[in-house]
């Protein structure tokens, strides 16, 4: 593909790559041990919404920082500062010191960063991909991040239970030095507005005052807001249904979960050559409202097979989701303004702490299964509403 063949491309998206496998991992690895020690399924969903927690509250003013300086930079300082989380979270398993405040902080600083990806990584790549090969670009990113949700999970399953979790730590550590060395040799004259903002906070009222100019954004903004809080926080509860319901050993659950993401990956790569700019606001709207329908179907299955086979599904559908979001974003904010709007969008996904929160406390009392299916059917609900109020996202 003419995109691997950019150098600076190359770089980004495989130190991108290297994130993704090390973000599955331990969220695997995290979700395993933490039902194992409290038996508690909102204990699990508590540590991704901390992670999940920043993006809301963060990623607005990293989008306004990103378009006022180096990328890259910014990119390069959050990765040294989770090398030391991941490495300290590592040392105190490893002597047996860990507690679940700790990896609560983890999670929580480990939020920090992702909060980051929306503004700072994915633009970075997009501007590298530039206007005409961004759809492409976009699509490829999407397929390796989903890539990276197959086997992210499998490491971290097997790793946890080979090594134990200090192992699946120490592992995400050099995860994280490697794509720190990739990015270091990046050469790309980036762009953003000149200077240092002195008022972030009129940064940021700039990329909301564009938003209303456009509807169709609104809408894809929205359609985002549904995923994260009736969707993606399904996830969750893989682990949970994987160990308490199908009774799967770590490892096993790790290749339950991977199957979203093979299907994910397989969905994104023909997204990535196949779709047309014409059809992109659709794929983004159906894709959402088959990955509901199916996470519904989820939750009533409760068998290994049949389960892997709808997960794959989910992905596939997922796929439409991840991969047009941020294409038809990128593609309808002007390039001044596209960290700030990214910021927005990563604000949208950090809504999904109100879903993890909502999911896990009907899990606690009505179980894993029926928490799923709940929560599907009232994003099915919302999602339709979406398709009445805004038309554009259908056309």
């Amino acid at each position: 593909m003419e995109l691997l063949a950019d150098r600076a491309f190359r770089q980004v998206w495989l130190a991108g790559a290297l994130l993704g496998v090390q973000r599955w991992l331990e969220l695997l690895a995290i979700g395993v041990y933490v039902f194992d020690r409290t038996g508690s399924p909102f204990q699990v969903a508590l540590m991704t919404m901390l992670r999940i927690l920043p993006m809301a509250l963060f990623s607005a003013f990293a989008g306004a920082l990103a378009d006022r300086v180096s990328r890259r930079l910014l990119l390069q300082i959050s990765i040294v500062a989770m090398m030391a989380v991941s490495g300290g979270l590592g040392l105190l398993a490893l002597t047996g010191a860990i507690q679940l405040w700790h990896i609560g902080v983890g999670a929580l600083l480990g939020g920090l960063f992702w909060a980051t990806d929306m503004p700072v990584r994915r633009t970075l790549l997009g501007e590298i991909a530039g206007s005409e090969r961004l759809g492409a670009g976009m699509g490829l990113d999407a397929a390796t991040n989903n890539a990276t949700r197959m086997l992210g999970p499998v490491l971290g399953g097997f790793l946890l239970q080979w090594i134990g979790l200090d192992g699946s730590f120490f592992v995400g550590t050099a995860l994280f030095a490697v794509s720190l060395v990739l990015l270091a040799r990046v050469d790309f004259a980036e762009t953003h507005a000149a200077g240092i903002g002195r008022n972030v906070l009129r940064n940021i009222l700039e990329g909301l005052q564009h938003l209303r100019t456009d509807r169709a954004l609104v809408g894809t903004l929205a359609i985002t807001v549904i995923f994260n809080i009736w969707g993606f926080p399904f996830t969750s509860m893989v682990p949970v249904i994987g160990r308490d319901i199908m009774g799967l050993e770590a490892g096993a659950v790790g290749l339950l979960m991977s199957a979203e993401g093979a299907g994910a990956l397989i969905g994104a790569l023909a997204i990535a050559f196949r779709a047309r700019r014409v059809f992109y606001r659709r794929i983004y709207y159906y894709g959402t409202f088959a990955f509901l329908a199916l996470v519904l179907v989820f939750g009533a299955i409760g068998l290994p097979s049949a389960s892997a086979v709808v997960l794959l599904g989910i992905g596939i559908a997922g796929a439409c989701f991840s991969s047009m979001q941020s294409t038809i974003t990128l593609l309808s904010a002007p390039p001044a303004i596209r960290g700030r709007i990214m910021g927005v969008v990563s604000v949208c996904i950090g809504t999904g702490v109100l879903g993890f929160l909502h999911i896990g406390l009907l899990a606690d009392w009505l179980g894993a299964p029926l928490a799923v299916m709940l929560t599907a059917a009232q994003g099915l609900a919302a999602i339709v509403l979406a398709g009445l109020i805004w038309p554009e996202l259908r056309r």
